[in-house]
Order: structure tokens, then sequence, then C-alpha cells
């Protein structure tokens, strides 16, 4: 026999409330702790700690008398009259509470899954509840492991004696062995927290009974009950008075094939546990590992798709340059053209916005280039306060600051030739710096400039749309996979919860939050270039080379064309600052022949290896300047086993209590 899982206070709890429990107990015992009349001789501390407390002194139930008849389907009509002696103290009435739900711990259940866990469950049904033979309300609740009966008006109070009848039903009551099947059923519970001065059953059978058994007393208890008598189909029991916390157990066998096969009338349910919710089998690994694959498939086909650059139709150099009829389409699984090396930035781009089609990232490290380039363009200049250090920017040595100075008003940019005018990221970023002044010191932009670094990124997205690099704006392509992947990831959360609660497919569902994880990792995959932006992504990668091909090279190339500052933002966006420096200090170039002096003011003179540094410095910095500044139980149950030598009182179906309230 296995124990219930109707909540009821435990052993446990003594052991577990220290001396101070012990002691208290130990005092109650020398007391005279069985001063209950009728009451079995007093059982130890276990006992005292497992019994309810009893309500008060007045309150018990004068008797307590069920009705039980089993049918051949292996269900009980069970009629309970409960004479029910509030006392002097108002009540609304009583709670009745039946355990259904048992821990089984028997062979596997007939169509059971093999290693997982079971209940035995009784399920119930309510006929009447009436109280000194008129109707009542009544509250049921569907409790975890059982149904607890609130009968009684909460706006209506009542006292002295009153008469409670309860009928129901239970199915599956019946427990089959190899030459029985029996009834073993806890008739009053042993969580009625006040006497009982005498408890009665009265069975009913489908077949003769051929041997009864009962028990009586705290649970566990194999006391023997008061009377137990059989005639023919018919079975009754009567018990001594029971304390608060006794019960009244019995044990009723018929012979075998009279009903049903109770393995086959008896209701089971898997118990839910985390092991069970996600249980792997042949149909669940198929199912749940086709979903991943498939699901991981599309993802990755999506991206493939979707963020493919496009390309114009014919040869390397109409893809560079264009054809034209302007035909298009999806760039080549091979990848790209091969890129020659380039000596000249290509043309109506600026560093920002090269760094932003390179990458498909408006970053910091583009906005750092932007103000470089600005200055050697001569819309400010960058002067090096003593002592030389970093500030916001990283700019130089680590213990200075510098100044921006502005040099002419965006304004102006509307009176040049097309070529020279700014970009609207330009004139942002510009508007940016000097909003506050027109030399702001770097370390003062510190708290402000982050509120506007966003609009700067902003600015330089929409100019390459603007300029038909990209069709749609980078970084919302990416936001939006980036939120059906979180979607995609809270409803596949949901399905999991909502497949481990009611179901055994938890990993069916477990690939759906998988994916959706894919997506949302997979975002910067999708967007892609228009065929202008191919080609001109295609001239960057070719520029690119120029700061990357051999030492040799490069400096005959820096030698014949005194480009250090043109070239330097384009280089920092390249992370090739240092690389270039280097190459026209080994040249020997002058401070005027790198173009400083005039955007770029130091007081500590101009070294191209120090400047080089300075760059590098300024570069990494920048970017993370700015980065940090964006914003079990008692009564017990049958399991199978048999009520006979086996049998205790708490034990069976049914039990539970009764108490006012």
């Amino acid at each position: 026999m296995s124990r219930g899982l109707w909540p009821r206070p435990r052993l446990a709890m003594a052991a577990t409330a220290g001396a101070l429990m012990v002691t208290l107990m130990a005092a109650l015992w020398l007391a005279g702790a069985a001063a209950d009349v009728g009451a079995e001789a007093p059982r130890g501390l276990a006992a005292w700690a497992s019994a309810p407390r009893r309500q008060n002194a007045g309150e018990h139930i004068a008797s307590f008398d069920s009705a039980v008849t089993v049918s051949t389907d292996g269900s009980a009509s069970i009629t309970e009259t409960i004479v029910y002696d509030f006392g002097n103290q108002p009540h609304h009435g009583i709670d009745r509470q039946i355990p259904t739900r048992f821990a089984w711990e028997g062979a596997t259940p007939r169509n059971g899954r093999s290693g997982a866990q079971y209940d035995r469950v009784t399920p119930l049904h309510l006929d009447d509840v009436s109280v000194d033979a008129s109707a009542a309300p009544v509250q049921r609740t569907d409790e975890a492991d059982g149904v607890k009966l609130r009968i009684g008006d909460a706006d209506v109070t009542i006292s002295g004696v009153h008469t409670y009848t309860i009928r129901y039903t239970l199915r599956g009551v019946l427990n089959g062995f190899v030459a029985h099947d029996e009834l073993y059923l806890n008739v009053t519970g042993n969580e009625t927290n006040v006497a009982i001065d005498v408890a009665s059953a009265a069975v009913a059978m489908p077949a003769p009974v051929g041997k009864v058994a009962c028990f009586e007393g705290p649970p566990g208890s194999k006391l023997s009950c008061g009377s137990a008598q059989a005639t023919g189909e018919n079975a009754t029991f009567s018990s001594t008075a029971l304390a608060a916390g006794e019960g009244l157990t019995v044990v009723v066998a018929i012979p075998k094939g009279v009903a049903a096969d109770p393995s086959s009338t008896a209701v089971f349910e898997e118990r839910r546990t985390l092991s069970s919710a996600f249980a792997l089998t042949p149909l669940v690994g198929v199912a749940g590992g086709g979903l991943l694959l498939v699901g991981l498939a599309g993802v990755g086909a999506m991206a493939w798709r979707v963020g493919r650059d496009r390309r114009y139709v014919g040869s390397a150099v109409d893809a560079a340059f264009g054809n034209a009829s302007g035909a298009e389409k999806r760039m080549p699984l091979r990848g790209s053209d091969a890129n020659p090396v380039e000596f000249v930035p290509p043309e109506g781009i600026r560093p920002g916005h090269l760094g932003t089609v390179l990458d498909e990232q408006a970053n910091h490290l583009d906005v750092s280039a932007m103000i470089v380039d600005l200055a050697v363009r001569g819309w400010l200049r960058i002067e090096e306060v003593e002592p030389a250090g970093s500030g916001f920017l990283g700019f130089g040595r680590s213990d200075g600051d510098y100044r921006l100075v502005k040099l002419r008003d965006a304004l102006e940019s509307n009176q040049l030739p097309p070529e020279q005018r700014l970009w609207s990221a330009e004139t942002t970023l510009l508007g940016a710096l000097f909003r506050d002044g027109n030399s702001p010191l770097l370390s003062e932009l510190r708290t402000q400039f982050a509120s506007r670094l966003a609009m700067v990124q902003s600015r330089l997205y929409d100019d390459t749309v603007d300029a038909g690099w990209f069709p749609t704006r980078p970084d919302r392509v990416r936001a939006r996979w980036r939120s059906r992947g979180f979607t995609m990831m809270a409803v596949g959360v949901g399905l999991v919860v909502l497949a481990a609660r009611f179901t055994h497919l938890g990993l069916v569902a477990l690939p759906v939050p998988v994916i959706g994880f894919a997506m949302a990792g997979l975002s910067g995959r999708f967007p892609a270039r228009t065929a202008k932006g191919s080609a001109m992504l295609g001239r960057i990668l070719g520029f690119r080379d120029l700061f990357e091909v051999g030492e040799g090279e490069r400096m005959r190339f820096a030698e014949s064309h005194h480009v250090f500052a043109q070239y330097l933002p384009y280089a920092i966006v390249f992370g090739c600052t240092d690389k270039w420096a280097e190459t026209f200090a080994s040249l020997g170039a002058t401070p005027e022949e790198m173009g400083l002096g005039t955007w770029y003011v130091s007081p500590y003179g101009y070294d191209s290896i120090r400047f080089g540094h300075a760059m590098r410095s300024f570069t990494t910095t920048s970017t993370g300047s700015m980065a940090a500044a964006t914003p079990s139980s008692s009564g017990g149950a049958s399991s199978g086993g048999s009520g006979f030598g086996g049998g205790f009182s708490g034990g069976g179906f049914g039990g539970g209590g009764t108490s006012s309230w």
C-alpha cells in the first residue's frame, strides 16, 4: 500500500521543530494526553505530532455513518451522514476533504509508458448535499490531490447539532488480486480535527462478501475497529470513539470475476514531473529533431535568400560600374568578383559612409573617422591641449584633453559644388559637436554627445539608402528580424510550458524557441546591398587593398602622392592607422607634406610615429567612450496492495477529514 497525497501534519514537523517542540510534547504527555473518552491508550509523541488539533472542548462529531454501494463497474456510490455538534461557538458549516489522487507504486498500468510515474485516481462526482434534510449551499474546490467541499453559507452562522448528508460517487475503487477483488476504503479520513464519538460503515458489494477487515486509530494503526461483520453481499463496521486525527478504514473482499477487471476500470494518470514532461521517445525524437532541423534550415535559407546582395548583370566591369540596362540579379553562390587594388577612394562616398557600406553598420569607428575627415577638409580644427591626453575621444596620450574649433558653418555647404557639399550625417555631426559652443573641449562633450550620437548614426543609414546602396536601412532590417526571432522565442517558451504542463511533448515544442534564438542571432545576415551598393563595395575592397598590400608598393605610391591626411580617415575605417603613419615616417615626410599644422595643432611639434599613435589612441578610445556614453502526506491510499495483512488505519481510497469553518 502507498500513502495518500492529501496534506496533513506530519511526524517530520515535530522533528524539525527541535528541542522546544520535544519539551512541549513531553509536558503535554505528562499532563495526561489521553483524556478523550473511549480513545485508544496514548501512543507516544508520534501520535500527538500527527493528530490534528481539536477545535474546542464542546465541538465534536456525534456520529459519522457511511453507506457504500459498490457496482460491477468498479465505482462506489457513497452516502455520508455526519451529525456535527458545533457546541456554543458560531460557525458557518463544515469542510469535507476527500482525496482522489494517490501515488501508484505498482506495476506500469495498462497502456502506460515504461519508466513513467503514475497516480491512481478515483474521480469524484458530487450527487447531492443537504443539511438537516434541506438543500444546502456547497462550494466545490478541485485541488491538486482531491476535492474540498465547503458546506454552509458565509453570511449565516449556526451552532448546536446539525446533520450533514453528502452523496457522491467514486470511480475505479476496486483493487484486483489473483484470487479476489477488494474494496479498501478510508471511511472517515484521518484529518478530522475534532473527536468522533462513533463511526460506522455499511458496504453493499455486487457479490457475496468473502472476508472483511477494519482498522481504527491514527494513520498507520493496525488496531482492529470495534466490530466487523459480513452477511451475504453486505458488510458492516463500527468503531469505538475516535480522537481528533483518528479514523476508520475498512476492507471488503469478493470473489474474482464478478466485477469488471479492476485493471481495466482503475483510472491512472501519469504524474506531471519534469522528466515526464520532456520524455524522450522515438516519436518525440523524430518529431522534435525534425522540427529543429527544418526550422534551422528554414531560418538559414531565409537569411541566405533575403540577405544576399544584388549585382549588375554582366562582366566584372559591369558589376563594378553598372551596365546600360541596369539589370541586376542576386549575388552568385561563388561570391563576388575579384577586386583589383585601387589607389584612390571611390567617387561619391565619404569615410563614414564607406564604413557603413563596408560592414552594413554605422558604428562609432565610422563617426570617429568622420570627425577627422571634417577636420582634414577644413570644417573644424583639432587642438591638443596641454598636457597631451585623451579626453572624451581618447585622442593622443592619456593625460590631456583636446579642443574642437569650429571653422566653417554647415550652411556654407549649400554654396559649394555638389561633390564638396556636406552629407546629411556630416551636417548632423557638426551640429552635435558645436551645439553648445564653437570651441568645446572633448571632455565637456562626454555626457552631452551621447544623446546626439544616435541621430548621427541614423543619418548615416539614411544617407546610404538615399545614395541607393541599400534598399532599406540595415539597422531596421536587423531590428525587424531580431524582433521576429524574439517573438518566436517568447511564443516558443509559452508552447514549451503548455506542452510540459499538459502533455509529455515538451521536447517537441522545445525547438521553437531555439529556432527563434537562431533567427535573432542571424539577424545581422538579413541586410542586403543593392547592385549599386555591391559595386561600391567592390571598389571599397579594392581601395582597402592599398593599405594592406606589400610595404614596397604602398611606399612607392605614398612617395609620389602626398595624401597622408586625405587618406587618414579611410585608414581609420580600415583599421590601418599605424601602418599608414609608418609608411610616411619611413619616407621622412615633413609635417607640411603630411598636412599637419592646419587641421591638427599640437604644442609638442609633429612626429609621424607619435601622430600615428595619437590617431590609433583616438579611434580606440573614442569608440569606447561613445559606447559607454550611449545611452507526502497523510491519509493513505491503495496502490494495488491488499488491505488484508498489510492494512492499517488511514490506508485505502477515500480519507481526508472533516472540520468546521
